[in-house]
Parts: structure tokens; C-alpha cells; sequence
């Protein structure tokens, strides 16, 4: 009687424990965590041109080849396919197939026949998902408690879509839209009917049937060939069940395809991949890069170097930028990425560096928006001292005076200086508002900010090139197609200045080069009309050129990473030459004749802007005296015109003096040249000097002098500076005392709160010893003109 008891109890405790462990899988099942189809898996990142080439695909972490596939983007026939030869009854079934198990089971455990796959989709996703071993009766049933876990939790639509993108493909490639891309070269989406077939029966055998590498032996690719095909035609032979009248696929589907390898995939515009997808992030991205002109580019940038070697030029860095969405069309950050020597991988395009000269056009064209000039205002160009700094031209010379276009385009650096020193809001504040970043405290540039003296990215100077296309706005720079739809921007300044200054940039007379002569017999036409500037750093780093074509704009810059200095390394003879390169094998190749319309004046829609006869001497506006005249752009009610005074008619009598006897008939007339002293000093300065008007005959009154002409315009002392004396230093406290006179003007009278101080020449410099306190200055000329400026002098107590 003990044994059945004893047997019963055991029968009992078995079920009790059956049942417990029943209850806590269902309680596990319904009550854990929804797991994530994915799980830790991270895929890889494509990145194409705006034409859909491919430019890169990236590793995931794991090293495979692994890119997310939305269903939506697979071929209908591809998914249908996959159904048909590895789970037809997907969409019924719960998970698994119990009719699949059981004869699986049958013949693999009791038969001992051939071993028969039972798998459904949802079970291999499972052994994908969580790196199942279902080679054993533990790790098969682990398999099918995930796949109806994972069913209870997931539709079946994303069921699929998980196997697709993580099924292999062969080596390291997972994935059927990875499989469609690195094989086929091509979306998904895009799949022929053969092409499809090929994919989908890779799965069940990536080792004998995916296309094997390339270094493989003939022998193995066409093992490969004949089994892949062997199994495609299987596959079609399920196809045709439902498709019937795809039969006439039927012959090439016994032929082997042609498939690219992996180490055939692309590696294309480092840097710029690089940099869209650190600011991006991992996925698949459409950028705006046109794939043919980054190829073009990188080969002139790889002959340029090859030819200047002898220089000592050895790199380079170029962006193309399409203005018309402000987006990148090439991007090259050096002249080979993989040369360690010229530390390739650093990238030009986004590395600090110092502009030189090329932030002048800003500057001018603040100056025109706030009424300072217009294109040919005339402008100093001679040495002057601005406080403590004193900026110097590039050659060492001064060209005395010259319009602001002419300073523009020749990059006379005093003028620029002159300038930035008058406008308000400063320069620091527009490359503030413009995004240069970072940028330190206002003093540390000082004036010299106009100069370079601020670094910024090639990007960051495109970007400022680009407002010049855009009316004056600039937008962010695009990466992707995206990025390029319509988006706000930041004013910079009015459409107006950004007009006048394109326009004054398209007079800069192009370089001379052989590329000029291949591009007239490869056209049969003259070059486009390009918009440039150029600049060189300190020191000879920094070669750079920026011009603006048609709804092109191509940033150049030459130097070194290791920021080593070159003599060859100026903007003009390094940097240009590459410029008008590239642009002439662009325009070669690209339709941009609006180019010529839109920088030579014809872009007046809608734009305030007029053009007016100017007297050429002077700048103004031509009073009936003026011998020659020319045309300029101007803004009407910003832009300083006024008549011009230089030219004046003078009665001269028998002694060559002034006479103040209009009615004398032994008066001759004259039309003389009238300029201020500053610009006689500045044609004294540049070898070309002026004969001044001769003095007034003795015996004229003031009620007698013809008052045409300028007052005095005191330069020194200034309302802007408060003047320090030491009392240590007795006499050498002095001011200098400098006014700008009419050439008219023979003597300058000055006074102190109407104390006289002294009497000099027009041009000549006084030097005042002030006491402490604050006075009214005034200077007056012997033609009884005056100015004057309040001046403030305090006491440095010694020590």
C-alpha cells in the first residue's frame, strides 16, 4: 500500500510543480517588460548625394553592415517573396506552426530522417533577437516561448520588417535593404523581380549563396553562382504558383548577376560625411552634394598641388555652395585624406583659421548701408595711425586717393580701417549678429578685426559670401535636401548694400591664367563674370579666395594644418589660380549664364538703388566745371551725394594771383582744382602732385573772397578722447593742433575757448600746451571759415 501512496504523492507534487512552472512562464509572458525587437543592435549610417549615389556606408558597432529598412521602402515583390519561401503562413499563424513542429519533430527525433526546418519568421527573429542557440531541444523551445512573446507584443508588420533588417545576408552584411544597396547599388525600393529573388534566398544559407568576396577564387565564385542560382530558381518556381504571367522571367533567371562587393563600396567626401553625420547623428541621410562636381573639384585641388610643389604648396581646401538654398554642393577639406603628411584628415572646411582680407567686402558693405560711401566716394589710402594701432597695405605703399571700389578690389587695408573705424554698429557687432563664433571680448580685436584679426571656418565665411547672393540674408548652410527647403534667415544688411557690393567685386579684374585659355577654346566663349576677393594671413598661413558665379559660390583656401608659414602662400598667386580653375571647369559643365546678369548690374528689381553721374576727380556729383564724369551705383536717401567742389572757375589777374575784382577786364578765368590739404598731402604722398590755387591778390577783404569751398575740419585735437597730462613731464604735455583746410586756404588761425593759441599754414602742424580743463577749440582759415570741438584735459597726478 506504501507505493501507490507514495506514487501518488509523487504524481501529485510532479503536477503541482508542472503547474507552478506553467503559471510563472504565462505570469513571465504576459507580466515582463516588453522586450525590443532590436534590442542593443545599432545599425550603420548611409549618407548619399543629392542625386541618390551613395557617398558612404558606415559600420554599425558591431562591425556589420546593418541599415534600418522601413518596409514601406522595400519592394512589394521582395516582401512577398520572402513570405512565400521562408513562412507562408505568416500572417495566420500565432508565432509558430504547430503543423511544422510537429512534423519537423517527427522526423528529426523519431524517423531519424532528414533534419526539417520549422522555423516561421517570427521564431528566426527570435534566435536573431536575443542570440539563440536552437540547435538543441532547451534552446528551441527558449526559441518559441520569445517568438509568441514577441508576437503578443508586436504586430505582424513590424514583425517583418525586424527579420528584414536583421536577417544575413552573407559576412557581415545584414539586412535586406543593406543586401539591396552594397550588392545591387540600389534602394530597396527599387528591386527587379531576379534581383529580389536573389536576396531572399540568401538567408536560409549566406555562406554558399551570397556573392563571395572579391579576392575570392574563380573556382568559389562560381560554386557560389550555381548555387545561388540553383536556389533562386526554387524560389521562382514558388513565384509562379501565384504569378503565372511572370513566367518570361524564366531564362534570366538562370543566369548569374552581377553584384558589387563590400570592399568595392564607396568612400566618398570624407570630411564632409564626417561632419553631416557628427552633426546629424547615425541614419540614412539624402545630402545635397552633387557626387560629378566633388569628383571635379577633388581632381583640380589633386593637379593644383602636383603643379605647385616646386612652391612649396602642398594642400588645400575647397567648398561649393549652391546660393539659390544656400546648400553644399562639394566639399573638399584637404587635398588627399588619406596623406598623413599634410594631416589630410583635418578638415579645412571647418578648421579656425584667419581670413585676412576677406572679411573686407563686409565692411564696405556696412559702410554703404550706413551712408558712409558709395562705389566711388573717394577714400584715403596713406599711413594713419588709429590710436595705438597703425595699419599698413600689404605691399608697404599707399596709393593716396582712391574710390572705395578701387580700395575694395585692390585691398588697401587703410581705407578698410579708415572705415571700420567709423561704422555704428561696429564690425565686432555684425560678425556677432552674423553667427562667428566664438568670439572674444570687443577689445581684444580692436580695429584689427578688420584685417583677419578674428578667426573664423570656411563654412562661417561662406556663409557671409552667400547673404551677398541672398539679398543680404544669410541662411545656414545645408547638408541634406532637407536642410535646403525654405528656412528663415538673418539680415545682415539691406539687399541694396548686398547689390552694390556684388557689383563693386565684379570689376576685380580676373588673374591671367592657362585656365582662362582652356576655357575659351573648350567654350568658344569668354568666362563667366565672377565676384572674388582674396586674402592672406599673417605671416604667409592663410591663402584664400572666395568668388561668387552664377548661383555658385567656391571658398579656396592654402596653407599648412601644422599653421607653418609660406611666402608663396598669398591669396592672390596661391589661392586664385584654384578659384578660376574650378570655376571655369564648372561653368564648362553647368548652365550658369545668369551669372553675368546678376553681378552686372541688371539685378535692379525691386532694389532701391540708382545710378548717377559722378564727377570722376572727386566722387560727387558734377557741378558744371567737372571735365569728366563717370556713372556709380547709389542708394537714394542713404548714400552721401553732394556737388562736387573741386573744380572751380577763379578770376586770375596780371600778377597770377586771385583776384577779387570780378570785373577787371584784364582778368583771366581759370577752372582750377580745389582738394582739401589731406589730399594734397595725399597726392604729394603718391608722386602725383597738384598745383594749388594761387593766394588772393593783397588788398582783398573777406567781404570780397568768394566763399565757395570747404571749412576747416579739425582732425586733432578729437571730442572722442580725453587728454591726459603727467605732472611730471612739464613741456612735453603738448597736443598737436591739424585741421583739414580748403586748398583755397592759405592760413589756419587757432584758438581756445577764443584765446589765440597760434597761426600756421594750411598744412602745417601746431602743438598746443593746454593746462588742465575743458575747452572750445576752434580753427579758422583766412577765407573766414571755421570748426570747432569741445576737448576735455585732466591732470595724472605723479606716482
Amino acid at each position: 500500500m506504501a507505493t501507490p501512496l507514495l506514487f501518488r504523492r509523487i504524481i501529485r507534487a510532479s503536477t503541482i510543480a508542472t503547474l507552478a512552472t506553467v503559471l510563472a512562464l504565462a505570469l513571465s509572458f504576459f507580466l515582463t517588460p516588453t522586450p525590443s525587437l532590436y534590442g542593443s543592435k545599432t545599425f550603420s549610417s548611409a549618407v548619399y548625394d543629392r542625386h541618390g549615389q551613395l557617398l558612404r556606408l558606415t559600420l554599425a558597432e558591431d562591425q556589420r553592415y546593418r541599415l534600418f529598412t522601413p518596409l514601406s521602402a522595400i519592394q512589394p515583390a521582395a516582401i512577398e517573396a520572402t513570405l512565400l519561401y521562408e513562412d507562408r503562413w505568416f500572417r495566420y499563424h500565432p508565432g509558430i506552426n504547430p503543423v511544422a513542429l510537429v512534423r519537423a519533430s517527427w522526423q528529426t527525433f523519431v524517423t531519424r530522417q532528414r533534419s526539417v526546418g520549422a522555423s516561421t519568421i517570427s521564431m528566426q527573429l527570435a534566435r536573431m533577437r536575443f542570440s539563440i542557440d536552437s540547435s538543441s531541444i532547451g534552446g528551441k523551445l527558449a526559441q518559441i516561448y520569445r517568438a509568441l512573446q514577441l508576437e503578443w507584443h508586436y504586430s505582424k508588420t513590424d514583425i517583418l520588417e525586424a527579420y528584414l533588417n536583421l536577417a544575413p545576408y552573407g559576412g557581415n552584411i545584414e539586412g535586406l535593404g543593406t543586401a539591396s544597396l552594397i550588392y545591387f547599388n540600389k534602394n530597396a525600393d527599387a528591386l527587379t523581380l531576379i534581383e529580389s529573388l536573389s536576396l531572399i534566398v540568401i538567408p536560409q544559407n549566406p555562406l554558399a549563396r551570397a556573392p563571395v568576396h572579391s579576392n575570392a577564387s574563380p573556382n568559389d565564385h562560381a560554386r557560389n553562382d550555381d548555387v545561388a542560382i540553383d536556389a533562386r530558381q526554387r524560389a521562382f518556381a514558388l513565384w509562379l504558383t501565384r504569378h503565372p504571367d511572370d513566367a518570361h522571367w524564366s531564362d534570366q533567371m538562370q543566369l548569374a548577376l552581377h553584384t558589387r562587393r563590400r570592399q568595392q563600396l564607396p568612400f566618398s567626401a570624407p570630411h564632409f560625411v564626417d561632419h553631416l553625420l557628427a552633426k546629424n547623428g547615425p541614419g540614412s541621410w539624402h545630402s545635397s552634394l552633387d557626387q560629378q562636381q566633388q569628383q571635379q573639384i577633388e581632381q583640380q585641388i589633386l593637379e593644383y598641388v602636383l603643379n605647385r610643389k616646386a612652391d612649396g604648396i602642398d594642400n588645400a581646401a575647397v567648398l561649393l555652395i549652391d546660393t539659390r538654398d544656400t546648400s553644399v554642393a562639394a566639399w573638399a577639406g584637404s587635398a588627399n585624406w588619406f596623406n598623413n603628411d599634410i594631416h589630410g584628415q583635418v578638415d579645412g572646411v571647418t578648421a579656425k583659421r584667419s581670413p585676412g582680407s576677406t572679411l573686407k567686402p563686409f565692411i564696405y558693405a556696412q559702410a554703404l548701408d550706413q551712408g558712409l560711401i558709395h562705389p566711388q566716394s573717394l577714400l584715403a589710402d596713406l599711413p594713419t595711425r588709429f590710436g595705438a594701432y597703425t595699419p599698413e597695405n600689404f605691399d608697404r605703399g599707399y596709393f593716396g586717393p582712391i574710390s572705395a571700389q578701387d580700395a575694395l578690389i585692390y585691398s588697401r587695408n587703410v581705407p578698410a580701417v579708415a572705415l571700420a573705424n567709423q561704422l555704428n554698429p561696429d564690425f565686432y557687432t555684425f560678425l556677432d549678429s552674423a553667427g562667428i563664433t566664438p568670439l572674444r571680448e570687443r577689445d581684444f580685436y580692436g580695429l584689427a578685426i578688420a584685417l583677419g584679426g578674428v578667426e573664423v571656418t570656411m563654412l562661417e565665411l561662406s556663409q557671409l559670401y552667400a547673404s551677398l547672393a541672398n539679398d543680404g540674408e544669410a541662411y545656414p548652410i545645408a547638408l541634406t535636401l532637407d536642410d535646403a527647403a525654405p528656412r528663415p534667415g538673418t539680415r545682415l544688411f539691406s539687399k541694396e548694400a548686398a547689390f552694390i557690393t556684388s557689383s563693386m567685386l565684379a570689376e576685380n579684374p580676373r588673374p591671367f591664367t592657362s585656365s582662362h585659355l582652356r576655357h575659351n577654346k573648350l567654350t568658344n566663349k569668354e568666362p563667366v563674370t565672377v565676384a572674388w576677393k582674396t586674402g592672406t594671413s599673417w605671416a604667409f598661413r592663410d591663402a584664400w579666395s572666395v568668388g561668387l558665379f552664377g548661383h555658385y559660390l567656391v571658398a579656396v583656401w592654402v596653407g599648412n594644418f601644422d599653421g607653418s608659414g609660406n611666402p608663396a602662400l598669398v591669396g592672390s598667386t596661391a589661392a586664385a589660380p584654384l578659384l578660376f580653375r574650378i570655376v571655369d571647369q564648372l561653368s564648362a559643365t553647368t548652365n550658369i549664364e545668369s551669372v553675368n546678369n546678376s553681378l552686372r548690374g541688371t539685378r535692379i528689381g525691386g532694389l532701391n538703388v540708382k545710378k548717377v553721374s559722378v564727377c570722376a576727380a572727386s566722387g560727387d556729383l558734377p557741378n558744371k566745371h567737372c571735365p569728366k564724369t563717370k556713372s556709380t551705383w547709389y542708394i537714394p536717401g542713404t548714400s552721401p551725394i553732394r556737388v562736387s567742389s573741386v573744380h572751380q572757375q577763379v578770376q586770375i589777374d596780371e600778377n597770377g594771383l586771385r583776384s577779387c575784382h570780378l570785373n577787371n577786364p584784364r582778368n583771366t578765368t581759370k577752372v582750377m582744382e580745389f582738394w582739401p590739404s589731406d589730399f594734397l598731402a595725399l597726392f604729394k604722398l603718391a608722386g602725383l602732385p597738384h598745383k594749388q590755387p594761387p593766394a588772393y591778390a593783397p588788398g582783398c577783404a573777406l567781404s570780397d573772397i568768394d566763399q565757395q569751398g570747404i571749412a576747416p575740419r579739425i582732425q586733432s585735437p578729437s571730442a572722442r578722447v580725453e587728454y591726459t597730462l603727467r605732472a611730471n613731464q612739464g613741456a612735453e604735455n603738448k597736443i598737436p593742433l591739424q585741421a583739414v583746410t580748403d586748398a583755397g586756404a592759405q592760413t589756419v588761425f587757432w584758438f581756445a575757448d577764443n584765446r589765440f593759441i597760434a597761426s600756421a599754414k594750411a598744412t602745417e602742424t601746431v602743438e598746443w600746451s593746454p593746462k588742465p580743463g575743458r575747452y572750445v577749440v576752434r580753427a579758422v582759415d583766412d577765407l573766414g571759415h571755421s570748426d570747432s570741438v569741445n576737448v576735455t584735459v585732466r591732470l595724472l597726478p605723479e606716482g
